[in-house]
């Protein structure tokens, strides 16, 4: 798996959002707050979806589907 900072980057270009030119402290700040946060996240998703909760995803799925639309707009 990449890194969260390389996945927010990718996630920017698939909707064609222009990244910030600099890399702001602020940024940092929250992606190494992501990161060190990462396996609580992942472990809380495992034990909901083996429970048969999908909700974490489905809320991922449709925000997804929102940036999309908005960017058709």
């Amino acid at each position: 798996m990449g890194s969260i900072e390389r996945r927010v980057e990718a996630l920017e270009r698939s909707f064609d959002t222009t990244a910030p030119v600099e890399d702001s402290e602020e940024r940092r700040r929250i992606i190494e707050e992501l990161k060190a946060r990462r396996p609580e996240f992942e472990e809380r998703m495992a034990r909901e979806e083996a429970e048969g909760n999908f909700t974490r995803r489905r809320a991922l799925e449709e925000l997804e589907e929102f940036l999309r639309e908005r960017q058709r707009s």
